[in-house]
């Protein structure tokens, strides 16, 4: 049976009447009669509209509104709030870069004052606490202007090392792979790249520089420590001898007119069959072998011509193998940007 007016269907009192005419919430009118849009309680009390971020007025705890415009790389952001330094937001054409909490006038770091980059590599300048060259937009890019090598990403000379010994040996030296073991020696003492793939420059009776290098033909210019560069590559050295003297040892220091074993041809071949120092493993003043004349005195007049044109350099005069002489040590483990 339905419930009577007043009774459950149990028979007991219902659970809720419905509210008398009087106790009902009338909705608030405006002036012109309009509802209200202000959010009414259940007691009858209404609350005041919330600020909404991004309706073009700025009220309440924003602290502007563009409405549209507001961006986190703008002067207001989305939320609402001024672009500052140190928000950790980039506010375009007016901060170079924003690290937040992060920010810092260290090297690399970005300045807590203006939100404008501190002195980093790119910038142009170069900081010799923590550069070798940077010719900020041209680095990485292969281009030089000035006898100096390219600057790579890092900041560092974009090329591979060729540097002469500063310690120097009988013609005892192991053999060609005791050359090589030399150089390697020398380039990780100095705290070069790629200490473990140095080649030194020199032949015995079957096996040249040419024959022996894994990256003859790779386009990457040979450089002294300090940039200087030597030849714009390989074969750039043996086509048309280097720009410079290789003067210019593992530590960047300064050697001139010092005599080094090459036992090699301007081309970066054999130069002479029997005369190696039996291998590279006798220092007999009775053996011998070629040599080469790093540098001369003057870059310039008659001696430099012929230094050049004869590749002095590489071939210059034949030696007892009991004499001491330098050694050319060259990166052959060079690793393209791209590649790594």
């Amino acid at each position: 049976m339905p419930a009577s007016d007043g009774q459950s269907a149990s028979g007991g009192p219902t659970s809720f009447d419905p509210p008398a005419a009087s106790d009902a919430v009338e909705p608030t009118t405006t002036e012109a009669g309009s509802t209200s849009e202000a959010s009414t309680s259940a007691t009858g009390a209404t609350a005041p509209d919330q600020p909404v971020c991004g309706d073009d007025v700025a009220e309440g705890l924003e602290e502007c509104d563009l409405g549209k415009a507001n961006a986190d790389n703008g002067a207001c952001t989305l939320e609402c709030k001024l672009a500052t330094c140190g928000d950790g937001l980039v506010w375009e054409g007016v901060e170079q870069c924003d690290m937040g909490g992060g920010n810092s006038d260290e090297y690399g770091g970005c300045r807590p004052d203006t939100c404008h980059w501190a002195a980093r590599c790119g910038d142009g300048i170069l900081d010799a606490d923590h550069e070798l060259c940077d010719r900020g937009e041209l680095n990485g890019t292969g281009i030089t202007e000035d006898e100096f090598a390219p600057c790579d990403l890092a900041c560092g000379f974009f090329g591979r090392p060729f540097f002469i010994t500063s310690q120097m040996f009988t013609g005892a030296l192991g053999g060609v792979s005791g050359a090589d073991l030399k150089c390697r020696t020398a380039a990780a003492k100095a705290g070069l790249p790629n200490a473990t793939s140095y080649r030194a420059w020199i032949s015995d009776d079957f096996q040249s520089p040419a024959t022996r290098f894994e990256q003859w033909d790779l386009a990457v210019p040979l450089i002294l420590v300090g940039g200087v560069v030597v030849a714009d590559d390989l074969l750039d050295l043996v086509d048309n001898g280097p720009h410079t003297g290789i003067a210019r040892t593992e530590t960047g220091q300064a050697v001139a007119q010092e005599f080094v074993w090459t036992n090699t041809s301007a081309f970066g071949e054999i130069f002479n069959v029997t005369d190696h120092c039996d291998g590279w493993l006798s220092a007999s003043p009775a053996q011998e072998a070629r040599q080469g004349l790093n540098s001369v005195a003057v870059e310039q007049g008659p001696d430099w011509d012929s230094w050049r044109d004869e590749r002095w350099w590489t071939s210059s005069i034949t030696q007892e193998c009991d004499r001491l002489a330098h050694l050319y040590c060259i990166d052959d483990g060079f690793v393209l940007e791209q590649e790594r």
